[in-house]
């Protein structure tokens, strides 16, 4: 139960606020939509009338339920309206001084009792609120992109605000249908403590070489089962948004993943900020998938990653075959072949074949079946290519995995490929955040799948990819990069020394 009735949204002309404002409406709270601007109110009406028809036609609303939303919504353009509101949601531009005064002068406006929350997602609430004459009833409350379909909203208090504010607003939440979760009022709260540094690395990635956007997409998909690619997700909220992030996290956390690459300030300046200027990231040319392949030959050295016993792809071998697949770490040089193709685990393809400075190169390949932990493997695999790699090794390996029935993408030979590289460091933020008291590990997974559409958490999945798993690939990406994000987070070190105390043998434990 909530003793809320009455809800107003600063912004409603926006993206943002107008869906918060057509959850509020749809789940039966009077609602009135501000904004400084009548035409961005009167575009985001028509965009919400629309929003609400489609749900007719999908049978998700009938026709009296849809008039008996829209006529609970109520358009203004004066601050006065919202007087005897009991809840007023603020999804304003990201600037601290704005949101300041918006509330100071609310302040004056509302009566006593009405709480004031701000959707802000990286701003601290306790900043917000200073000064504006109810530090006790300011409560964060940021709801997820688009607010008319996701349910997650991330609940925080200021130093300031009181425990029934906070039990209010948490009510009114759940009576709107949503699904709350507690954080600190701490920078990008988790959603954004999580995503603005990963989509920069993504960002980074291509600019270091490492692959194309697309494959990187790929490799997100198949191996972490997102359901959208980060280049994807970076080209539909709007590279030029990504900045603003990033120019609002970074001042505040001095996490040098948080600030903005260069890349994505070139791209902003030419223009090209995704889905809305029409270029982005994404250059829409994917190659298209091997129909045939040449015969291999399989090598084993020891127990292959990629490929268990009860995998079948090494019984589609041949006897004798113009390329030869190394398992388990081996690797012997054979110009005679088309390809040679080595299995890596943490190690870079150079260490099996030395380098020459940035011309290396030849028919070997290498490659690894993406797995986490001693999780089944994914049906993705990451080929690794040097700067001379011969192209007709690299067609040979990309056909023999696709025929096979694999996802396949290219990276260069830089430290932990695509998805090791990019993931860890979050893993990381994520068993840092746990130990900072930030959100408990149910809450920051729930926050992830629901928030982000993942299928799994964070702390759910280094767990089960195991800690001690997490600190070897995080100390080999720590001593080639130097980068703090890859330095072993203290439960990953706790669990690789727990590890090597523990006693080996099944007699040496009595029951």
């Amino acid at each position: 139960m909530t003793r809320i009735r009455k809800v107003a949204v600063c912004g409603a002309g926006g993206t943002m606020g107008a869906g918060i404002a057509l959850v509020a409406a749809r789940s039966g709270f009077e609602t009135i939509r501000f904004d400084q601007y009548s035409e961005a109110l009167a575009r985001s009406r028509a965009a919400g009338e629309k929003f609400f028809d489609k749900s007719v036609e999908r049978g998700r609303m009938s026709e009296s339920q849809r008039d008996d939303t829209l006529a609970r919504l109520h358009d203004s353009t004066d601050l006065a309206d919202l007087a005897d509101c009991d809840l007023v949601i603020e999804a304003i531009y990201e600037n601290l001084e704005v949101k300041q005064a918006l509330f100071r002068e609310l302040n004056a406006i509302c009566k006593p009792q009405t709480i004031f929350a701000s959707n802000t997602s990286t701003l601290s609430i306790t900043q917000i609120a200073s000064g504006c004459g109810r530090e006790d009833r300011v409560v964060g409350m940021h709801f997820c992109l688009p607010a008319e379909l996701m349910k997650l909203i991330e609940m925080s208090r200021g130093l300031n605000t009181s425990d029934e504010t906070f039990r209010d607003a948490w009510a009114w939440t759940e009576a709107a249908g949503q699904l709350p979760v507690e954080t600190q009022d701490k920078p990008g709260f988790i959603l954004n403590a999580l995503l603005v540094p990963f989509n920069n690395d993504v960002i980074r990635a291509i600019e270091a070489g490492l692959a194309t956007p697309e494959d990187i997409d790929t490799a997100i998909k198949s191996g972490l089962g997102y359901k959208m690619g980060p280049c994807t997700l970076l080209d539909l909220i709007g590279l030029d948004t990504q900045v603003l992030l990033g120019e609002a996290f970074y001042p505040i956390t001095l996490d040098r993943r948080a600030s903005v690459p260069p890349l994505l300030r070139r791209m902003v300046a030419a223009g090209r900020l995704g889905k809305k200027s029409g270029q982005g990231l994404l250059t829409g040319q994917n190659r298209p998938r091997a129909e045939t392949a040449p015969d291999f030959t399989v090598a084993s050295s020891g127990e292959s990653r990629s490929f268990p016993p009860s995998d079948g792809f090494a019984d589609r071998a041949a006897d004798q075959g113009d390329v030869t697949v190394h398992l388990g770490g081996g690797y012997a040089p054979d110009p005679s072949k088309i390809a040679v193709l080595v299995e890596l685990d943490t190690e870079c393809l150079g260490v099996h074949t030395g380098e020459d400075m940035g011309r290396e190169g030849s028919n070997v390949v290498g490659f690894a079946r993406y797995r986490n932990g001693n999780d089944a493997p994914s049906n993705l695999i990451e080929l690794v290519r040097q700067p001379a790699t011969d192209p007709a090794a690299l067609d040979a390996a990309r056909a023999i995995f696709e025929v096979a029935g694999f996802d396949v993408v290219v990276c260069a030979d830089q430290p932990g490929r695509i998805i090791d590289r990019l993931v860890r460091p979050k893993y990381n933020d994520a068993l840092r955040f746990l130990d900072e008291g930030l959100a408990t590990a149910e809450d920051m997974d729930k926050t992830c799948k629901l928030g982000l559409g993942y299928p799994d958490g964070p702390i759910e999945r280094v767990t089960r990819g195991g800690l001690a798993r997490h600190f070897d690939v995080t100390s080999a990406l720590y001593a080639m990069t130097g980068l703090p994000g890859y330095a072993p987070e203290r439960r990953a070190v706790v669990a690789s020394a727990r590890q090597a105390q523990a006693p080996v043998g099944p007699d040496l434990v009595k029951g």
